[in-house]
């Protein structure tokens, strides 16, 4: 409810409201003194219209607080997004989301990760490196997983029976035997670069071994 009252003998008028101060611009108008819940709130219903994190030019749609009101009150855009629950769109993690990468690193890809905060692998990828969580270091693999599986399936390769051998994962992260395999550098290259994929250990024998088969013989020796 609004009312209005004016005072002609000091020729002044105000607009009385119960939600907010109201304050005169130079040109005679008024003008709302938006409070943080009130920005808040028109951040959350310009991005349920328009259905992304809105930006600077956006809020011209929209009759309400100007970018630069919003910046005086936040200091930075990217807070204000955040304190409403939208995730900019710079991709920068929301709270809790850096303890989240932190503790799952080791157990989670960085594909499954994102797909878990709903960003992508990229930037899951950038923000770890940031914590300097490098995967595939010294201790960052389970060795004793390692030899149980040479032990179980050979130090050959399983396709071309070369000696020289990586352990490689079927399953990301799985510590299941089922789930793994010994491969030489090439074929294990063939998988990560996608040129086959391989969900199982049959599929080794059914898709990749007639794949590699092709390769070695249209491959040249000078």
């Amino acid at each position: 409810m609004r009312i209005v009252a004016f005072f002609p003998l000091f020729d002044i008028s105000y607009t009385l409201c119960f939600n907010f101060r109201v304050k005169r611009t130079k040109d005679k108008r008024f003008k709302k003194d938006y409070s943080k819940k009130d920005i808040l709130n028109y951040l959350k219903g310009v991005y349920n219209i328009l259905q992304r994190p809105p930006t600077f030019r956006d809020l011209k749609k929209f009759p309400g607080p100007s970018s630069r009101t919003i910046v005086r009150r936040f200091v930075l855009w990217s807070k204000a997004l955040k304190e409403a629950g939208i995730r900019p769109q710079t991709n920068q993690l929301m709270q809790g989301e850096r303890s989240f990468i932190r503790i799952n690193w080791r157990k989670m890809t960085d594909k499954q990760i994102g797909k878990r905060i709903g960003v992508s692998e990229d930037v899951i990828k950038y923000y770890r490196m940031n914590y300097r969580l490098w995967k595939n270091r010294k201790g960052t693999a389970k060795s004793t997983f390692r030899k149980k599986a040479i032990k179980i399936y050979g130090k050959a390769c399983e396709v071309c029976g070369l000696k020289i051998t990586e352990w490689h994962h079927i399953i990301p992260k799985s510590i299941l035997p089922e789930h793994w395999c010994i491969l030489c550098p090439l074929c294990h290259e063939v998988i990560t670069r996608k040129l086959v994929t391989v969900r199982s250990r049959e599929e080794i024998e059914t898709k990749l071994l007639p794949f590699m088969k092709q390769v070695y013989s249209d491959l040249k020796v000078v």
